[in-house]
């Protein structure tokens, strides 16, 4: 079954439930927008025509106090209070003309009495008729009968508002009923759809993630075969044609690394050879200026042939080549090679070069330059990042702990190295290990390297069967780890018997 059909009938599934929910839904919402529609029209629409008459004829009674006032004041302020009344009276004859009849009585018969007041009193001789004792009467019975009035005209109005309200109730109610039976229904259609699906498609879909992700983290092994739909198999063939494609440009790419680097080592070591007679002056007397120039160029020809060496170191450990293991090599001696090979570049940094040893090492089979490369790139990384008159630590204890994550057990070397430089910005950790990968450190003056490094570093020593890894920990600066086994098989990728150790005078100048 190809990936639509069964798509379309998951989806039909799924929307027919959602349909019915929604329909109910809809005739729930009908049924309470016409109670809405009811209370608005037949009830609010009257109530606001009767609470404009009530307000006009209290605009009578406001005007009637005020004039009494001026007219206690002031016995000749009659016309003006007078033209106040009328004002008022022209609102209510208004709005009685126009509403009168939908009016209910009480309101329209007390309006009305306003109305032959305000005539009455504002004819002529107006602040004597304000005082008449008999409309003043009057004109209390009134102000009760508006207020009574719209006292019950609320409550009415109240007690409607609450019956439509127990109705919509009502069917919001039934609404929700329906609704969690459609719910659940949905619910379980979804549950049962989800792993229909899972079956069929995201499980092959998980296991071609899960393989591609492995591809592009470099390991090219072949894809294993899915089943599912039709496309999912044919996504898992095209990935497999990818994965063959990539893993022949890695190979090829390799292999052009590796015989650039060889080409390259050679002439750079003839060169730095060439410098050296140069600077002992075996070629004839340099001045100072010359041999200023003659150091540049030694400068930078050392930093070359480090890096060939380094691809070179890179091609071999990628490529699968045995281990040159050495019998009976001493660890903390090639710590302290490693340190020597990067004092020159301490010295020029001002940088101070520390190692601690704590607790006894005995002989293990070891491949000497590989672990001595390791090291120096994660002191060459600390000095570069550190600042004149700080610290490099290298801390180098024996523990019965392995590196993070499932390892063996035994015994292992763990060589911690320690700057004081800014440390290491979050949002880089995850990347410190990618091929070609950098990023700028702090204030510092150095150059960010090739990316070589701390990957390189990380191969070596998995090729040993130990891990390199950054230590997140508190404090200024940042702190690298190497786990190196001193016991038990180096690698299950990598197997070479021991070879007795070379002399100080054999080992590459690289």
């Amino acid at each position: 079954m190809r990936l639509v059909q069964r798509l379309l009938i998951s989806h039909s599934l799924l929307t027919a439930v959602l349909l019915g929910a929604a329909g109910f839904a809809v005739v729930a919402l009908v049924r309470m927008t016409s109670l809405l529609t009811e209370l608005r029209e037949e009830h609010l629409g009257q109530v606001q025509e009767e609470e404009a008459v009530h307000q006009a004829a209290w605009g009578i009674e406001v005007a009637a106090r005020h004039a009494i006032l001026a007219c206690e004041r002031d016995p000749g302020i009659g016309p003006e209070a007078a033209v106040s009344l009328k004002t008022a009276l022209r609102q209510l004859e208004l709005l009685l003309a126009r509403h009168g009849d939908a009016i209910q009585p009480s309101i329209r018969n007390t309006a009305q009495e306003y109305r032959a007041y305000a005539r009455y009193v504002s004819e002529e001789n107006t602040c004597a008729r304000l005082f008449e004792p008999a409309l003043r009467e009057k004109r209390l019975i009134w102000d009760e009968n508006l207020t009574d009035a719209w006292i019950a005209l609320v409550r009415s109005l109240h007690e409607m508002v609450l019956e439509r309200e127990a109705e919509a109730y009502a069917i919001g109610a039934t609404a929700i009923g329906v609704g969690l039976i459609f719910g659940a229904l949905a619910v379980f259609a979804a549950w049962g759809v989800a792993r229909w699906m899972a079956r069929g498609v995201t499980r092959p879909l998980e296991l071609l993630a899960t393989q591609a992700r492995r591809v592009g983290q470099g390991n090219f092994a072949p894809i294993s075969p899915v089943e599912g739909p039709l496309e999912v198999q044919e996504l898992a063939s095209e990935l497999e044609r990818t994965r063959a494609r990539l893993a022949e440009i890695d190979q090829l790419k390799d292999a052009f690394v590796a015989s650039v680097s060889h080409d390259l080592r050679t002439p750079l070591t003839r060169l730095r050879a060439a410098l050296g007679l140069m600077a002992d002056g075996t070629t004839g007397p340099l001045n100072a200026q010359q041999r200023r120039v003659i150091e540049l160029a030694r400068s930078a020809c050392e930093r070359e042939i480090r890096l060939v060496s380094a691809l070179l170191d890179m091609s071999r450990v990628k490529s699968g080549k045995a281990l040159r293991l050495e019998a009976g090599c001493l660890l903390d001696d090639v710590l302290v090679r490693a340190m020597e090979d990067t004092r020159a570049e301490a010295e020029e940094a001002g940088v101070q070069l520390e190692l601690e040893k704590e607790g006894a090492l005995s002989p293990a089979s070891l491949d000497a330059a590989l672990i001595e490369r390791a090291v120096a790139n994660l002191l060459g990384n600390a000095i570069r990042v550190s600042s004149r008159g700080q610290k490099v630590r290298m801390i180098r204890t024996v523990t019965q702990e392995g590196p993070p994550g499932p390892t063996a057990s035994g015994t292992w070397a763990r060589v911690v190295v320690r700057d004081e430089g800014p440390g290491v910005r979050p949002e880089v950790r995850d990347r410190l290990f990618e091929h070609f990968f950098t990023s700028p450190v702090g204030n510092t003056a150095h150059p960010p390297g090739i990316g070589l490094g701390l990957p390189l570093a990380r191969e070596m020593m998995r090729a040993h069967g130990g891990e390199v890894a950054f230590l997140d920990e508190p404090g200024q600066g940042a702190a690298f780890a190497v786990w190196i086994p001193l016991d038990g098989p180096a690698s299950l990728r990598y197997a070479a018997e021991a070879t007795p150790s070379p002399s100080p005078s054999a080992r590459s100048p690289a």
